[in-house]
């Protein structure tokens, strides 16, 4: 039988952490297959790209002089995400679209920042690709991208984060149950889609800006993976848009193999739960502070991401933690994951078979919170709802639940004999070499 030739990939993300890993983890497994992976991103990223064995590429170094390209996230990162817990705090995911509609109080600060920081990404893409000339490309973004039209060769959307809105059912950040009356969904959606006027102007301006058709974000030409665990899935809705598959986890690997307990908590009772909150809303210390004060007395060890500002977070005596948490070699160790609800902790800690208590803060973290609760995987905690008596109950009551239990080790076993990796590194391969499916 004929060797097949190696092909050379391309991936890009947007900034941000949880898209970066989600996409190591396809290319990992394109790596296994013999091919040849390069990622372009930027520059504070590069180590962990080529810690992963691809060929890093500085999107800044192809940028063109006309837009000049965002290096980083924003400097008023903390800023925007403590405005953002304020907000989540006090009111429920639908009075707070409710608030975004009213005139004047568009949070435009992010969504300004995103479609500047598109222009010079899509000059720089563009210049990549006719300087490698790969066979395929695969992009993780929340925006549409005019270079994924006019590329020279087949371009993979990639979705990293909850696939609702690829279904006919509850909108997509809405954090509404399929069980939910429609009534509650229509509300929603028009409310949704008023919001999103105005990106979707931006965006039509920026396809022009390069002479390209215009496409939205959910387009996939020929192929689009969604990244969500299979068990998960919204079967129930029916399927999914056209053209779009699923790839039931793509786990990159962990920093290093193995994690230590920490000499402060090894030998204390208790069961061990680790608490992450992501890299972006963990710079929030209120949001910290109080998931963690009322957990200092239980009889319990916590391990807890403190994120970017963890040197302002007081943690009790039954707890350890670092700004950086090895979270993929801690997490078989743990008895509980006190998460956000990214997808992709939900497929990290699923996959080693652990409940979850989720508190969403925004976007896809309230559908995948939903999703938990409505599967019997673990608890949903609302922000808007939180008290301390709430936390410590849905920690007993997630510890003590064996029907969670069971279905949480149900999910971890089916992850693990499922084939959908296979399938879709087999369709990317076949739609790199034949231009078609």
């Amino acid at each position: 039988m004929e060797e097949k030739s190696s092909l050379k990939v391309l991936i890009t993300s947007m900034i941000g952490i949880g898209h970066l890993h989600a996409c190591i983890g396809i290319g990992s497994l394109l790596r296994k297959r013999g091919h040849q992976v390069y990622y372009a991103y930027f520059d504070e990223y590069k180590e962990t790209i080529e810690k992963n064995g691809f060929h890093y590429i500085s999107l800044c170094e192809y940028n063109d002089k006309n837009y000049p390209m965002m290096t980083g996230m924003p400097s008023n990162l903390t800023e925007v995400f403590a405005q953002q817990f304020e907000k989540t705090r006090r009111l429920s995911s639908l009075e707070i679209l409710k608030e975004s509609v009213k005139p004047g109080s568009g949070d435009n600060e992010t969504s300004a920042f995103l479609f500047e920081s598109a222009k010079g990404e899509n000059c720089a893409m563009l210049n990549i690709i006719e300087k490698i000339k790969p066979d395929v490309c695969l992009a993780d973004y929340i925006l549409s991208m005019p270079w994924m039209v006019k590329a020279s060769c087949p371009v993979i959307p990639i979705k990293s984060s909850s696939p609702l809105d690829l279904y006919s059912g509850p909108p997509a950040g809405s954090g509404y149950s399929v069980h939910d009356p429609p009534k509650l969904w229509s509300e929603y959606q028009k409310l949704k889609e008023e919001a999103e006027k105005n990106d979707i102007v931006k965006a039509k301006e920026l396809f022009q800006l390069f002479d390209a058709e215009y496409k939205p974000q959910l387009h996939a030409k020929q192929l689009g993976i969604y990244i969500f665990p299979g068990p998960l899935d919204y079967h129930e809705l029916g399927s999914p848009k056209e053209n779009w598959v699923c790839l039931d986890s793509s786990i990159r690997a962990p920093e290093t193999p193995n994690f230590e307990i920490p000499k402060k908590l090894k030998d204390k009772p208790g069961k061990l739960i680790y608490v992450s909150m992501g890299s972006l809303a963990s710079s929030v210390t209120e949001l910290m502070t109080m998931i963690l004060n009322p957990l200092a007395n239980l009889p319990h060890r916590f391990i807890v991401s403190t994120g970017r500002n963890g040197d302002s977070i007081k943690l009790h005596d039954n707890m350890w933690g670092e700004k950086f948490i090895n979270q993929l070699a801690l997490l078989p160790k743990v008895d509980l994951f006190i998460t956000h609800g990214g997808t992709n902790s939900l497929i990290e800690g699923l996959a080693v078979g652990k409940p979850l208590i989720v508190i969403p803060q925004f976007g896809d973290q309230l559908d995948n919170a939903q999703r938990i609760a409505d599967l019997g995987l673990g608890v949903r905690l609302n922000l808007h709802e939180f008290s301390g008596e709430k936390l410590l109950k849905a920690i007993e009551d997630v510890l003590n639940n064996k029907e969670i239990h069971s279905n949480v080790a149900r999910v971890s076993e089916e992850l693990k004999k499922s084939d959908s990796r296979d399938k879709v590194i087999s369709l990317i391969e076949q739609l790199a070499r034949n231009k078609s499916l």
